[in-house]
């Protein structure tokens, strides 16, 4: 009789537990995990992220009611939009970063306010990848940019980042960049010599780079020319302010 009561009991049991699995659904979907809100990327390089930012202040978000105060520009969202990291988007940072801080001193600088003449045309040597950087950082945008409409030309964008309608044809090393504050028409001129920057360029590493594009570079290759191509653009983030000759600036009167 008790093992008859027992047996009934189990059965009961595994009936109950069956009809609850049921109904709060084995199939249901997991709990989500908490989000922060924040996603990152992962970045492998750590230099990428370690860069000061640009302050700038941005009149027009002011006046939408988008921000109240200076806006941090940082090296990694130009890494983002220039889809890489390198000895050019490294300069054009640091290109920007230097001629604003001898427009403003110790000024915020204000984003749209500033004029940029390019040395060269759109589709000369990577002249455009420079500009991109420029117009995320100051606003400067080409005939693309936002043009004020209703609310004035002091708000207006487009066209503050001109190019040359030919090619110049100048050697990188001695192509000048016009920087102008647009609210008291002071200019700085900045050259960026390239040929500074180390490791050097070499036509063995260009020799690489094609190979590293086609996917037939060795492990070990692929290993080694990471190291340089990253070692480039870190060397002109480090030295931007120290080794003579890397950055001329210079003021226009």
């Amino acid at each position: 009789m008790k093992k008859r009561s027992l047996y009934v009991m189990l059965v009961l049991v595994l009936v109950v537990a069956v009809f609850v699995s049921g109904c709060t659904g084995s199939n249901a979907p997991a709990e989500s995990p908490k989000d922060d809100g924040k996603v990152s990327a992962t970045w492998t390089q750590d230099y990428i992220t370690k860069v000061e930012p640009i302050m700038m202040r941005d009149p027009f978000l002011e006046l939408l009611g988008q921000t109240a105060g200076p806006i941090p520009y940082t090296y990694e969202e130009v890494v983002k939009l220039s889809g890489h990291s390198c000895g050019a988007v490294s300069g054009a940072w640091s290109m920007t970063r230097k001629a604003l801080e001898e427009l403003y001193g110790e000024e915020i600088p204000e984003r749209g306010k500033i004029r940029i003449y390019v040395p060269g045309a759109a589709d000369e040597w990577f002249l455009g990848v420079y500009g991109e950087a420029m117009t995320y950082i100051t606003g400067a945008a080409p005939e693309t940019g936002f043009p004020g409409s209703e609310f004035g030309q002091d708000y207006n964008r487009r066209n503050l980042l001109i190019y040359k309608e030919e090619p110049s044809g100048t050697p990188p090393p001695q192509m000048v960049w016009i920087f102008e504050r647009i609210d008291t028409g002071e200019k700085v001129s900045v050259r960026y010599d390239v040929t500074k920057v180390l490791p050097p360029s070499t036509q063995e590493r260009n020799e690489v780079s094609a190979k590293m594009g086609q996917g037939t570079a060795t492990a070990e290759e692929a290993a080694e020319w990471i190291i340089y191509w990253n070692s480039r653009a870190e060397f002109v983030l480090n030295n931007a302010d120290t080794l003579e000759g890397l950055f001329v600036i210079e003021r226009i009167d």
